[in-house]
Protein backbone atom coordinates (compact mmCIF):
# COMPACT_ATOMS: atom_id res chain seq x y z
CA UNK A 1 0.00 0.00 0.00
CA UNK A 2 1.38 3.42 -0.98
CA UNK A 3 1.81 6.27 1.50
CA UNK A 4 -1.10 8.10 -0.13
CA UNK A 5 -3.37 5.08 0.28
CA UNK A 6 -2.21 4.58 3.89
CA UNK A 7 -3.00 8.21 4.69
CA UNK A 8 -6.46 7.90 3.16
CA UNK A 9 -7.14 4.72 5.11
CA UNK A 10 -5.94 6.33 8.34
CA UNK A 11 -8.18 9.36 7.70
CA UNK A 12 -11.23 7.14 7.13
CA UNK A 13 -10.42 5.29 10.34
CA UNK A 14 -10.25 8.55 12.27
CA UNK A 15 -13.61 9.55 10.81
CA UNK A 16 -15.10 6.26 11.93
CA UNK A 17 -13.73 6.46 15.47
CA UNK A 18 -14.90 10.06 15.77
CA UNK A 19 -18.33 8.46 16.07
CA UNK A 20 -17.37 7.45 19.61
CA UNK A 21 -15.70 10.77 20.40
CA UNK A 22 -12.15 9.51 19.84
CA UNK A 23 -9.81 12.11 18.37
CA UNK A 24 -7.22 9.39 17.76
CA UNK A 25 -7.24 5.67 17.21
CA UNK A 26 -7.94 3.51 20.31
CA UNK A 27 -4.97 3.13 22.66
CA UNK A 28 -3.77 -0.24 23.91
CA UNK A 29 -2.58 -0.34 27.51
CA UNK A 30 1.17 -0.22 27.94
CA UNK A 31 1.15 -3.49 29.86
CA UNK A 32 -0.62 -5.43 27.11
CA UNK A 33 1.54 -3.86 24.40
CA UNK A 34 4.65 -4.93 26.32
CA UNK A 35 3.43 -8.53 26.60
CA UNK A 36 2.55 -8.72 22.89
CA UNK A 37 5.99 -7.32 22.07
CA UNK A 38 7.65 -9.98 24.24
CA UNK A 39 5.51 -12.66 22.61
CA UNK A 40 6.77 -11.69 19.18
CA UNK A 41 10.42 -11.24 20.16
CA UNK A 42 12.97 -14.03 19.78
CA UNK A 43 15.28 -12.12 22.15
CA UNK A 44 12.90 -11.93 25.11
CA UNK A 45 14.23 -13.57 28.27
CA UNK A 46 12.35 -15.57 30.88
CA UNK A 47 13.12 -12.88 33.47
CA UNK A 48 11.68 -10.13 31.26
CA UNK A 49 8.47 -12.07 30.77
CA UNK A 50 8.19 -12.91 34.48
CA UNK A 51 8.75 -9.29 35.49
CA UNK A 52 6.09 -8.05 33.04
CA UNK A 53 3.55 -10.61 34.28
CA UNK A 54 4.23 -9.69 37.91
CA UNK A 55 3.23 -6.08 37.23
CA UNK A 56 -0.37 -7.31 37.05
CA UNK A 57 -1.58 -9.07 40.21
CA UNK A 58 -4.77 -10.40 38.61
CA UNK A 59 -2.89 -11.81 35.61
CA UNK A 60 -0.29 -13.40 37.88
CA UNK A 61 -3.00 -15.06 39.97
CA UNK A 62 -4.88 -16.44 36.96
CA UNK A 63 -1.75 -17.80 35.32
CA UNK A 64 -0.86 -19.65 38.51
CA UNK A 65 -4.40 -21.07 38.63
CA UNK A 66 -4.04 -22.40 35.08
CA UNK A 67 -0.59 -23.86 35.70
CA UNK A 68 -1.95 -25.62 38.80
CA UNK A 69 -4.93 -27.03 36.87
CA UNK A 70 -5.23 -30.74 36.10
CA UNK A 71 -4.15 -30.09 32.50
CA UNK A 72 -0.69 -28.79 33.45
CA UNK A 73 -0.15 -29.88 37.05
CA UNK A 74 2.64 -32.33 37.87
CA UNK A 75 1.41 -32.87 41.41
CA UNK A 76 3.57 -30.22 43.08
CA UNK A 77 1.86 -26.84 43.68
CA UNK A 78 3.30 -23.94 41.67
CA UNK A 79 3.42 -20.66 43.61
CA UNK A 80 5.77 -18.47 41.55
CA UNK A 81 5.95 -17.32 37.94
CA UNK A 82 9.55 -18.51 37.66
CA UNK A 83 8.42 -21.99 38.68
CA UNK A 84 5.51 -21.76 36.22
CA UNK A 85 8.03 -21.18 33.42
CA UNK A 86 9.74 -24.43 34.40
CA UNK A 87 6.45 -26.36 34.47
CA UNK A 88 4.82 -25.26 31.21
CA UNK A 89 7.83 -23.89 29.34
CA UNK A 90 8.88 -20.37 28.50
CA UNK A 91 7.11 -20.12 25.13
CA UNK A 92 3.82 -21.51 26.44
CA UNK A 93 3.83 -19.15 29.42
CA UNK A 94 4.41 -16.00 27.40
CA UNK A 95 1.71 -17.08 24.95
CA UNK A 96 -0.63 -17.62 27.88
CA UNK A 97 0.19 -14.26 29.47
CA UNK A 98 -0.16 -12.19 26.30
CA UNK A 99 -3.40 -13.94 25.34
CA UNK A 100 -5.02 -13.48 28.74
CA UNK A 101 -3.95 -9.83 28.93
CA UNK A 102 -5.28 -9.04 25.45
CA UNK A 103 -8.55 -10.82 26.20
CA UNK A 104 -8.96 -8.87 29.45
CA UNK A 105 -8.26 -5.59 27.63
CA UNK A 106 -11.02 -6.19 25.09
CA UNK A 107 -13.58 -7.46 27.60
CA UNK A 108 -12.87 -4.57 29.97
CA UNK A 109 -13.25 -1.98 27.21
CA UNK A 110 -16.21 -3.40 25.27
CA UNK A 111 -19.89 -3.61 26.10
CA UNK A 112 -20.76 -6.78 24.16
CA UNK A 113 -18.99 -9.08 26.62
CA UNK A 114 -20.41 -12.39 25.38
CA UNK A 115 -19.77 -11.69 21.72
CA UNK A 116 -16.23 -10.45 22.46
CA UNK A 117 -15.55 -13.65 24.41
CA UNK A 118 -16.85 -15.77 21.55
CA UNK A 119 -14.91 -13.98 18.81
CA UNK A 120 -11.67 -13.86 20.78
CA UNK A 121 -11.99 -17.54 21.67
CA UNK A 122 -12.28 -18.37 17.95
CA UNK A 123 -8.96 -16.56 17.43
CA UNK A 124 -7.40 -18.40 20.36
CA UNK A 125 -8.48 -21.78 18.97
CA UNK A 126 -7.05 -20.84 15.56
CA UNK A 127 -3.75 -19.68 17.08
CA UNK A 128 -3.38 -22.90 19.02
CA UNK A 129 -4.02 -24.92 15.85
CA UNK A 130 -1.23 -23.07 14.05
CA UNK A 131 1.19 -23.72 16.87
CA UNK A 132 0.28 -27.41 17.10
CA UNK A 133 0.60 -27.81 13.33
CA UNK A 134 4.12 -26.30 13.33
CA UNK A 135 5.19 -28.58 16.19
CA UNK A 136 3.70 -31.75 14.68
CA UNK A 137 4.96 -31.17 11.16
CA UNK A 138 8.32 -29.76 12.24
CA UNK A 139 7.55 -26.86 9.92
CA UNK A 140 10.02 -24.18 8.91
CA UNK A 141 7.60 -21.73 10.52
CA UNK A 142 8.27 -20.75 14.12
CA UNK A 143 5.42 -22.10 16.31
CA UNK A 144 5.68 -18.93 18.41
CA UNK A 145 5.32 -16.60 15.42
CA UNK A 146 2.54 -18.71 13.93
CA UNK A 147 0.63 -18.45 17.21
CA UNK A 148 0.80 -14.68 17.60
CA UNK A 149 0.14 -13.92 13.92
CA UNK A 150 -2.89 -16.23 13.87
CA UNK A 151 -4.21 -14.85 17.17
CA UNK A 152 -4.14 -11.29 15.82
CA UNK A 153 -5.33 -12.04 12.27
CA UNK A 154 -8.88 -10.87 13.01
CA UNK A 155 -7.83 -7.89 15.11
CA UNK A 156 -9.77 -5.46 12.90
CA UNK A 157 -13.03 -7.33 13.49
CA UNK A 158 -12.40 -7.43 17.24
CA UNK A 159 -11.58 -3.72 17.37
CA UNK A 160 -14.84 -2.80 15.63
CA UNK A 161 -16.82 -5.10 17.95
CA UNK A 162 -15.14 -3.63 21.05
CA UNK A 163 -15.12 0.07 20.15
CA UNK A 164 -17.96 0.38 17.61
CA UNK A 165 -20.55 -2.29 18.50
CA UNK A 166 -23.38 -0.52 16.62
CA UNK A 167 -21.36 -0.58 13.40
CA UNK A 168 -20.45 -4.22 14.04
CA UNK A 169 -24.12 -5.15 14.36
CA UNK A 170 -24.90 -3.20 11.18
CA UNK A 171 -22.28 -5.30 9.37
CA UNK A 172 -23.81 -8.49 10.75
CA UNK A 173 -27.22 -7.36 9.48
CA UNK A 174 -25.80 -6.80 5.99
CA UNK A 175 -24.33 -10.31 6.05
CA UNK A 176 -27.71 -11.75 7.05
CA UNK A 177 -29.05 -10.23 3.81
CA UNK A 178 -26.56 -12.36 1.91
CA UNK A 179 -23.65 -9.95 1.41
CA UNK A 180 -20.09 -11.19 2.01
CA UNK A 181 -18.25 -9.99 5.09
CA UNK A 182 -15.94 -7.83 2.99
CA UNK A 183 -18.82 -6.23 1.09
CA UNK A 184 -20.72 -5.66 4.34
CA UNK A 185 -17.80 -3.94 6.06
CA UNK A 186 -17.22 -1.70 3.04
CA UNK A 187 -20.88 -0.68 3.07
CA UNK A 188 -20.86 0.24 6.77
CA UNK A 189 -17.27 1.43 7.34
CA UNK A 190 -16.55 3.97 4.59
CA UNK A 191 -15.24 1.35 2.13
CA UNK A 192 -12.84 -0.18 4.68
CA UNK A 193 -12.44 -3.91 5.36
CA UNK A 194 -11.70 -5.62 8.66
CA UNK A 195 -8.28 -6.53 7.29
CA UNK A 196 -7.42 -2.88 6.51
CA UNK A 197 -8.62 -1.78 9.93
CA UNK A 198 -6.56 -4.49 11.63
CA UNK A 199 -3.43 -3.51 9.70
CA UNK A 200 -3.81 0.18 10.56
CA UNK A 201 -4.60 -0.41 14.23
CA UNK A 202 -1.74 -2.88 14.69
CA UNK A 203 0.65 -0.42 13.04
CA UNK A 204 -0.63 2.29 15.38
CA UNK A 205 -0.02 -0.06 18.32
CA UNK A 206 3.55 -0.75 17.09
CA UNK A 207 3.07 -4.44 16.38
CA UNK A 208 5.70 -5.98 14.12
CA UNK A 209 5.43 -5.71 10.33
CA UNK A 210 5.15 -9.50 10.05
CA UNK A 211 2.09 -9.48 12.33
CA UNK A 212 0.61 -6.67 10.23
CA UNK A 213 1.28 -8.46 6.94
CA UNK A 214 -0.31 -11.66 8.27
CA UNK A 215 -3.65 -9.83 8.34
CA UNK A 216 -3.74 -10.35 4.56
CA UNK A 217 -6.82 -12.45 3.76
CA UNK A 218 -5.79 -13.74 0.31
CA UNK A 219 -2.03 -14.41 0.38
CA UNK A 220 -0.27 -15.79 -2.68
CA UNK A 221 0.26 -19.54 -2.74
CA UNK A 222 3.82 -20.55 -1.80
CA UNK A 223 5.77 -22.53 -4.37
CA UNK A 224 6.94 -25.83 -2.89
CA UNK A 225 7.49 -24.29 0.54
CA UNK A 226 10.27 -22.04 -0.77
CA UNK A 227 8.92 -18.88 0.83
CA UNK A 228 8.59 -19.41 4.59
CA UNK A 229 6.72 -16.15 5.13
CA UNK A 230 4.14 -16.95 2.43
CA UNK A 231 3.72 -20.31 4.12
CA UNK A 232 3.11 -18.50 7.42
CA UNK A 233 0.54 -16.17 5.84
CA UNK A 234 -1.30 -19.15 4.35
CA UNK A 235 -1.24 -21.03 7.66
CA UNK A 236 -2.73 -18.01 9.45
CA UNK A 237 -5.61 -17.80 6.95
CA UNK A 238 -6.13 -21.58 6.92
CA UNK A 239 -6.29 -21.89 10.72
CA UNK A 240 -8.78 -19.05 11.11
CA UNK A 241 -10.96 -20.38 8.29
CA UNK A 242 -10.77 -23.93 9.65
CA UNK A 243 -12.10 -22.78 13.01
CA UNK A 244 -14.90 -20.84 11.32
CA UNK A 245 -15.79 -23.86 9.17
CA UNK A 246 -15.77 -26.17 12.20
CA UNK A 247 -18.21 -24.07 14.20
CA UNK A 248 -20.25 -22.20 11.62
CA UNK A 249 -19.55 -23.81 8.27
CA UNK A 250 -21.10 -26.36 5.98
CA UNK A 251 -19.64 -29.63 4.75
CA UNK A 252 -19.06 -28.02 1.36
CA UNK A 253 -17.18 -25.05 2.89
CA UNK A 254 -15.00 -27.42 4.89
CA UNK A 255 -14.28 -29.54 1.82
CA UNK A 256 -13.42 -26.42 -0.22
CA UNK A 257 -11.03 -25.29 2.50
CA UNK A 258 -9.17 -28.60 2.53
CA UNK A 259 -9.07 -28.59 -1.27
CA UNK A 260 -7.50 -25.11 -1.26
CA UNK A 261 -4.98 -25.58 1.56
CA UNK A 262 -4.60 -29.32 2.08
CA UNK A 263 -1.86 -29.69 -0.51
CA UNK A 264 0.11 -26.79 0.91
CA UNK A 265 0.11 -28.21 4.43
CA UNK A 266 -0.13 -31.94 3.62
CA UNK A 267 -3.37 -32.25 5.58
CA UNK A 268 -6.52 -34.24 4.90
CA UNK A 269 -9.90 -33.44 6.39
CA UNK A 270 -9.66 -35.82 9.34
CA UNK A 271 -6.18 -34.61 10.28
CA UNK A 272 -7.40 -31.01 10.07
CA UNK A 273 -10.34 -31.76 12.35
CA UNK A 274 -7.97 -33.46 14.79
CA UNK A 275 -6.04 -30.19 14.94
CA UNK A 276 -9.24 -28.41 15.94
CA UNK A 277 -10.01 -31.02 18.59
CA UNK A 278 -6.55 -30.78 20.12
CA UNK A 279 -6.63 -27.00 20.19
CA UNK A 280 -10.02 -27.04 21.91
CA UNK A 281 -8.57 -29.25 24.64
CA UNK A 282 -5.79 -26.73 25.24
CA UNK A 283 -8.02 -23.63 25.12
CA UNK A 284 -10.51 -24.95 27.64
CA UNK A 285 -7.78 -24.77 30.25
CA UNK A 286 -6.89 -21.08 29.81
CA UNK A 287 -9.59 -19.62 32.05
CA UNK A 288 -13.26 -19.83 32.98
CA UNK A 289 -13.94 -16.82 30.74
CA UNK A 290 -12.47 -18.58 27.73
CA UNK A 291 -14.35 -21.78 28.54
CA UNK A 292 -17.49 -19.66 28.56
CA UNK A 293 -16.35 -18.20 25.24
CA UNK A 294 -16.55 -21.66 23.70
CA UNK A 295 -20.24 -21.85 24.58
CA UNK A 296 -20.89 -18.36 23.17
CA UNK A 297 -19.41 -18.83 19.72
CA UNK A 298 -22.03 -17.82 17.20
CA UNK A 299 -23.87 -20.73 15.58
CA UNK A 300 -26.73 -18.87 13.96
CA UNK A 301 -26.80 -20.11 10.35
CA UNK A 302 -29.24 -22.88 9.53
CA UNK A 303 -26.66 -24.59 7.31
CA UNK A 304 -24.04 -24.76 10.01
CA UNK A 305 -22.38 -27.87 11.33
CA UNK A 306 -23.66 -28.22 14.90
CA UNK A 307 -21.03 -28.70 17.63
CA UNK A 308 -21.65 -30.23 21.03
CA UNK A 309 -19.91 -32.23 23.75
CA UNK A 310 -20.14 -35.99 24.13
CA UNK A 311 -20.59 -37.59 27.61
CA UNK A 312 -16.81 -37.59 28.16
CA UNK A 313 -16.62 -33.82 27.64
CA UNK A 314 -14.98 -33.99 24.21
CA UNK A 315 -16.12 -31.49 21.55
CA UNK A 316 -17.66 -33.27 18.57
CA UNK A 317 -19.44 -32.30 15.32
CA UNK A 318 -23.07 -33.32 14.85
CA UNK A 319 -23.59 -33.61 11.08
Amino acid sequence: MSNTQENKTRQRLLEIFSLVNMDSLPAMSEHVTELISLLGSSRATAQEVANTILKDYSLTTRILQVVNSAYYSRGTPVSTISRAITVVGFDTLRQMAATMALFDEFVRTGTEKDEIAGLFTMSLISATQSRIYCELKKSRISPEEAYVCTLLHKLGKLVILVYLPAQYQAIEQQMQKGYSEERSTRLVLKDLTYSQIGREISTFWNFSKRIVDCMETEPAKPEKNKDAFLLLQNLVVFSNNLTAAFFNGTKVELADLIYKFGGIFELGQEEALTLVDRSLGVCENYSAAMRDGLTKIQKGRSSQIAVTKDPSGRWIRVN
